[in-house]
């Protein structure tokens, strides 16, 4: 868990760095940290859910209510599957040669 958070948040500082000193667009690498950061979230609760039992989704426990909260996380400012959309888009257009 501690892992997947690690990862997350090393791609966020990347894109907050190149959007520093980058003149280009980092569409990409803020895709590819906003999607990572809230997939690992989503794992990283479901599996502390998991460890708490039945403490974890107790109303009014921080684990319960982080559940609830990670959800709108992943469907704010774009759903997964629109990151993806996003990764392959920019990944390609990188790639392909300039005219």
């Amino acid at each position: 868990m501690a892992t997947a958070l690690d990862a997350a948040a090393l791609l966020t500082w990347r894109a907050a760095w190149l959007r520093d000193t980058r003149a280009g667009r980092t569409t990409r690498e803020a895709a590819m940290a906003k999607m990572t950061a809230t997939e690992n979230a989503q794992m990283v609760i479901d599996r502390a859910v998991q460890l708490f039992g039945g403490l974890g989704v107790r109303i009014g426990s921080r684990v319960e209510s982080l559940y609830r909260e990670i959800r709108s996380l992943r469907i704010y400012e774009g759903a997964t599957e629109v990151q993806k959309l996003i990764v392959a888009r920019e990944t390609l257009a990188a790639r392909q040669p300039q005219s």
